[in-house]
């Protein structure tokens, strides 16, 4: 099928986002005309050329990227680390799910979607395609990703996790010694900057259901607050993955999330 471009939908956010914030100085900034055929086969290559611009036409703000699926945080992640000078920039990663898969191993262990690679491409191991389009690759050291809340995985993910001794702790870890964590997670990054990543469905569906891949045994809401205000300094925010279906408890839960990222 031909690939087409819809005028609605995620077309229509930049407009609706300043209608929300109306004093806000906005930067806008008018992107390449995208290739249909080519987004459709590799989503990534279109992103990172529009993340890139905005980070050089606001290099002192900071940013915040409300998106769909986790794959996003791929052309995000490399283009702020195309930006920062070092090669240290860490990635708190709160999810239910690694997203640590190679594409081979996704296709042979689970479902074979681009948001299940996006982190293991970070580290430098993913579709070569994605690979040589960053400036800086692997933009990820792998002792500077935090996986906090992840309970869902595969095998190939987990070796890939232990072979690297990456930080993980589980929703009930989180719950029960949250403070520490946060602790020891920051003593490690130090005075470096950061990404923080935030996909909704690490929270427990019995409190937010409006995602697309819930998995049971979640973080508590309150949790996920805390969380997010904890590391409310971070360079870069990424919101992720929530899939609106009009419930106002999820809504609710969204914009007081947000709404840390935005005031504090």
């Amino acid at each position: 099928a031909t690939a087409r471009l819809i005028e609605s939908g995620p077309a229509m956010a930049p407009t609706k986002i300043r209608e929300m914030f109306p004093d806000n100085d906005w930067t806008i900034l008018k992107p390449q005309p995208v290739d249909c055929e080519l987004w459709a086969c590799d989503r990534f290559a279109d992103t990172l050329p529009i993340q890139s611009a905005i980070y050089r036409a606001t290099p002192n703000e900071r940013h915040i990227l409300i998106g769909g699926d986790h794959s996003v945080n791929f052309a995000h992640f490399a283009a702020v680390a195309d930006n920062n000078p070092n090669d240290d920039l860490c990635l708190v990663y709160i999810d239910a799910h690694m997203d640590a898969h190679t594409p081979q191993s996704s296709k042979a262990q689970a479902s074979g979607a681009p948001h299940g690679t996006n982190v293991r491409a970070l580290t430098g191991d993913g579709d070569k395609r994605w690979l040589n389009i960053q400036t800086k690759c692997p933009a990820l050291k792998p002792e500077n990703l935090f996986y906090i809340g992840v309970r869902s995985y595969e095998p190939a993910e987990l070796e890939f996790v232990q072979r690297n001794n990456i930080y993980m702790k589980s929703p009930d870890e989180v719950e029960h010694n949250l403070s520490n964590i946060i602790s020891e997670i920051k003593q490690r990054i130090g005075s470096r900057k950061f990404v923080l990543s935030f996909d909704f469905d690490v929270i427990d569906p019995t409190y937010f259901r409006d995602v697309l891949v819930p998995e049971a045994n979640g973080i508590t809401p309150e949790t996920a607050m805390k969380l997010v205000s904890a590391f409310s300094n971070a360079t870069a925010f990424e919101f992720v993955e929530y899939a609106p279906s009009n419930d106002s408890q999820s809504a609710d839960i969204v914009r007081r999330i947000i709404d840390i990222a935005l005031y504090s």
